[in-house]
């Protein structure tokens, strides 16, 4: 379809690795892996938690949101990751995290219950220490590994994160029915100072940063600078937009889908086999990515996901019953599998070391304030509509996303061995 683009500035820097599996790698893997287990216990624990202390929904989704306001400042905090070793703010934010969220355990465990607004607290201060651990990763991993091999190292992450997220939302849903939430927060509050113990074993070489001179003043300075390194790219600059289609186009499927099976011939637990496949799709797609990743584009590789979950939706709408929605999970997540990892990919070769933390800042914004945003402008329609309808519109948005890729992608192709320099 395309050709590839050149990467700048990747693999370039002194003191990079030679392999894949180097000791640092292994390590953000492992650390990498813990964090996602815990923070699927945590969530799902303060979920009920909430619902157990008041009983109201309402109440959860408030919560909810206290966490991902935050992400609104991610830009700020982008800037800041790209002034610092990649190293620091994530240690400081697990450190700080796993302090949070022994405190709300061990209030639980002691008194029985914890105010709604301390609770909220916590979720505001977590989501605000977690801004800079997001783009801070996702940064980091260019400098972990060989250059030639990103896409495998990204695709075995994504694989393995996936796996220790459902293996952490089962273990969380079995240790709070079966012992209380908030043993369960604290297991999160361990597994946060377990990654900090094991990101200092990590060596991360020096980024090529500009110096001070070069540097612009202030913080908003420089987060205008990283938007305009995106704004020489036209994949860049409407990678934004197309995260934002899709995110809204999966919120109502999220919110319909449960309902959908309680009261369509399936169980609630049906949902949660639907969860399990569409985390299987994922983690078979980064496999197949990390099989194959030298022969596989990351540009053909979106495209084919994005056609594939355009069509699981399709299935959804057209046969809305359990029998044909969990064959069309495992297809679903495949298709996120194969859109995210070689993303993330593309993204690392193309944006210049110096610039990844904005960059990555800004999609974060996107993805994580996209969904919440667009369930509270669609929930008054959710049940009006018959719920079957959401699947068609998501198919669409997906579709649309399809589209604008396509076009976006397609209009860049540098000749052979011509790199695309996105240096401000």
């Amino acid at each position: 379809m395309c050709g590839v683009f050149s990467g700048w500035g990747v693999g370039t820097l002194a003191g990079m690795p030679s392999s894949l599996w180097n000791r640092s790698f292994t390590v953000w893997l492992i650390g990498t892996a813990q964090s996602q287990f815990g923070s699927a216990v945590a969530g799902l624990a303060l979920s009920f938690l909430v619902l157990h202390q008041t009983g109201s929904a309402g109440q959860m989704a408030v919560t909810l949101a206290c966490s991902l306001l935050p992400n609104l400042l991610m830009p700020l905090a982008g800037a800041l990751v790209d002034r610092w070793n990649l190293r620091g703010p994530v240690i400081a934010s697990d450190l700080i995290r796993g302090a949070l969220q022994l405190g709300v355990g061990a209030a639980a465990l002691r008194w029985g219950e914890v105010p709604l607004a301390l609770i909220n607290g916590v979720a505001v201060l977590t989501g605000l220490v977690g801004l800079f651990a997001a783009p801070a990763s996702s940064a980091a991993v260019p400098l972990l590994v060989p250059a030639g091999a990103l896409a495998r190292a990204n695709a075995v992450l994504s694989s393995v994160s996936r796996g220790a997220w459902l293996l952490g939302s089962l273990t969380g849903g079995w240790i709070v029915t079966r012992w209380s939430p908030p043993l369960a927060i604290l297991l999160d509050g361990v597994s946060f100072l377990l990654m900090a113990a094991l990101m200092g074993l990590v060596t991360l070489p020096d980024r090529a940063a500009p110096g001070a001179a070069e540097r612009p003043a202030g913080l908003l300075s420089e987060v205008s600078a990283g938007l305009r390194v995106m704004g020489r790219s036209r994949t860049l600059t409407l990678a934004p937009v197309i995260a934002l289609l899709l995110n809204a186009g999966l919120a109502p499927v999220t919110a319909a889908l449960p309902k959908l099976f309680a009261g369509g011939g399936g169980t609630a637990a049906g949902y949660g086999t639907f969860l399990v496949l569409e985390s299987v799709g994922v983690m078979a797609a980064g496999a197949l990515v990390a099989l194959l990743a030298t022969r596989l584009d990351s540009r053909r590789l979106i495209t084919v996901g994005l056609a594939v979950t355009a069509g699981a939706y399709g299935l959804m709408w057209a046969l809305p019953q359990p029998a044909a929605l969990l064959p069309a999970a495992g297809a679903l997540g495949f298709g996120f599998g194969l859109i995210n990892t070689p993303f993330q990919t593309l993204m690392q070769e193309l944006v210049p070391q110096a610039f990844l933390g904005r960059v990555f800042s800004v999609l974060g914004m996107v993805s994580t304030v996209g969904m919440p945003l667009s369930l509270l402008l669609v929930a008054p329609l959710l049940d009006r509509a018959p719920l079957p309808v959401w699947f068609g519109v998501a198919g669409v948005a997906q579709g649309l996303g399809c589209a604008l890729w396509l076009w976006a992608a397609c209009a860049e192709r540098p000749a052979r061995g011509v790199h695309l320099d996105l240096r401000p």
